[in-house]
This record gives structure tokens, sequence and C-alpha cells, in this order.
């Protein structure tokens, strides 16, 4: 078998790199190389000795490191550095669902999260995510694999604390396997980094990456967490695919993390104000119905009025102001809009201001 086409990213290849303000991205809006050496503290002297040969196929050690210490507990041999999280995904799918493994998400969801599963053989059962965020609806839930998209993607909700800790302490209570999907944990409302609910001695793995957030989608960095046994699996399995990492994006990727203290606060409030932004304007803006801020990560659901096509309204909004967004039902969800909110600041106000005054739309 092979995957349906992936709506998100055909939609993203077409319109992203030509759109004024691109609102349909998941990610921050990028740096230049220059600039992401300078966040990084790194200069040309530092890349240029590296030797291009084959980095280590679970990841340098430096690396790998740098990432065990965003996880309470987590040590270097439980991680595996892979290209994007699309990788990680692709590899822990395979090897934990089997055809009939029941597979339970929060819906609407990012295409990879159940499109894989399906193409092994998996049964995906959706959890609206209307009912998502409270810890009991899982307990009338029955599958083999649980995937927790945390902060969520596309409304950006996540739980709160209370109702976190009751998830945890059920699944573990049930010993089930949990594959925690935390794109967005560097975007927490108020700052600092986000729960995880990653923890490898009661099978709760998880998939990472900080690209996204610090506006380096390029860089091509993600991460797999799970047991030195798992690990050592996928490892495997992944010499079949990358089989490594380009050892030029892991000295970067080690830069960035090592001192994202020193830049990740800006990014988080250039972020919350385009969320501010759009919270206090979005019922001016034509045939929206219902937002509700997202309280994690940078993308929003924007609910419209009944009976409108998503993807003609899309479609209108960027022809006629040159405002990207994305259609709900690249999410197989109708009468939505996903925003990014990762956009430059004046670009996003001036997006926003377009689409307000363009009445016409429908």
């Amino acid at each position: 078998m092979e995957p349906r086409e992936f709506f998100i990213e055909d939609r993203l290849e077409r319109y992203r790199l030509n759109a004024f303000c691109n609102m349909g991205e998941s990610g921050l809006s990028h740096f230049t190389l220059e600039e992401v050496l300078s966040l990084a503290c790194l200069t040309w002297k530092d890349l240029s000795p590296i030797p291009m040969y084959d980095a280590p196929n679970q990841g340098s050690f430096e690396l790998r490191s740098a990432i065990a210490n965003l996880y309470p507990g987590v040590s270097k041999e439980e991680v595996l550095v892979t290209t994007g999280t699309g990788e990680a995904l692709y590899l822990a799918f395979h090897l934990l669902v089997k055809p009939k493994t029941k597979l339970a998400l929060i819906w609407p969801a990012f295409q990879a999260l159940y499109e894989i599963p399906k193409m092994l053989g998996g049964e995906v059962i959706p959890v609206s995510y209307e009912k998502a965020f409270f810890a009991n609806t899982w307990e009338k839930v029955q599958a083999d694999l649980y995937v927790i998209n945390h902060p969520h993607n596309p409304t950006g909700q996540t739980y709160p604390l209370g109702e976190w800790d009751k998830l945890l302490t059920f699944f573990r209570s049930q010993k089930k396997t949990v594959l925690f999907d935390e794109h967005y944990r560097f975007l927490p409302k108020g700052g600092g980094l986000g729960i995880t609910g990653v923890n490898p001695g009661d099978q709760f793995y998880g998939t990472g990456s900080f690209t996204k957030c610090f506006g380096v989608t390029g860089l091509r960095v993600g991460w797999l967490i799970a047991d030195k046994d798992f690990i050592q699996r996928a490892r495997s399995f992944k010499d079949y695919l990358t089989h490594t990492v380009n050892p030029i994006s892991e000295r970067i990727a080690l830069g960035l993390l090592t001192e994202k203290e020193s830049f990740l606060p800006e990014i988080q409030k250039r972020v919350q104000k385009n969320i501010d932004a759009f919270t206090s304007v979005w019922q001016k803006l034509p045939k929206s119905q219902s937002f509700t801020p997202p309280s994690g990560g940078l993308v929003g659901w924007l609910q419209l009025e009944p009976g409108i096509s998503s993807e003609g309204y899309a479609d209108k909004l960027y022809l006629k102001t040159g405002v990207f967004v994305l259609p709900g039902s690249n999410f197989e969800m109708e009468g939505y809009i996903r925003i990014g909110f990762g956009a430059k600041e004046g670009v996003f106000l001036e997006g926003l201001t377009r689409w307000m005054e363009c009445t016409d739309l429908i």
C-alpha cells in the first residue's frame, strides 16, 4: 500500500513561498542562515572544520545529550536523532502498528499521525478535540496505541495541568503504550518549556523537534524518545531510510538547543503578540463564527459560518489579498480555517487588515 496524497503539504507547496502573508504555515517564519548562526553562537569558522562524513547513525553524542536533557530521567541512549519528526513518526509507527492495531488520537489531526498507521493496516479511532482534553474521555476509548499530539495541531488546545496528571495516571495504571507528539513544546503559553508525557520506562514514547518553533524548518532535525531496545530497532530501520542526519545540521541544532534561553523568550513574545492581535479582531473577519485562542504552539482553529467551503474561502482570500491560510478540508474537517501565528508582526498585522477589508470572499 501507499499513503494518500498529503493534503496539507500539497497546498503549502503551492502557496507558502509566494504569499504576502503566510498564515497557513505551522512554523515560525524562517530565519536566514546568517541569523541562525548568530542565534546558535556559531561562526563560519566553527562549521568549516566539520568533516563531511556520515554522522553517527543514532545522532552525535553531544546532540543526543542535549535532547535528553529536555526530558526528566531520559538518557542519551534513549534518543534517536532523525530527519525531522516525519521520519521519527514513520519509524515509530512501523514498529508499533500491525494489521488491526487500534490507534486512538485527537481529531482533527496532522495527517501523518493517522495516514501512516492506516497504510500499515491499523484501525484509527478519532477522539473529538471537543472532548479529548478531559482525561475521563480516554477511559472510554479502547485502543492498543494512543497518540497524544500536545500542544494540539490544528486547534492549539492543551491539557490543563490537573487533567494532564489524570491522563498520565490513567495510561500508566492501564499499562497503555502512548506516543506523545510534542513538536510545539517550546511554545507553551506563558513561556518556559511545556510539559511532557514522555517516560520510556512506562512505554510513553515521544517525537519532537524545535525546527518549527525556532524558525528553522529547513534544518530537518527531529528525534524519537523510547527505551533502549526500541531505539536500537528504530535505528536499524533508519539505516534503510536516511541513515544519518547531515553533520552540519547536527552542529547547528546543538548550538540552538544550547543557546535557546537567549532567544526563545523573544520568539514566544512575538507569537503571543500575533495571537493577541488575531483574538482582538477575529469577529471582524468575513463569515467567521467562533475562535478560541491557542493555549500552546502557534496554530489556531477558526470556525466559519455554516455552509461555507473552507477551500473556496481560502482560495479567494489568497487571490484577493495575498493572505494564505489552510482550509479545514485539508484536515478532513469542513467549516474551519487553520491559522498560523508565526509570521513577522508587521506582515501579520497587514495581513489581518487586508483580510478584514475583503468583504467579497463569499
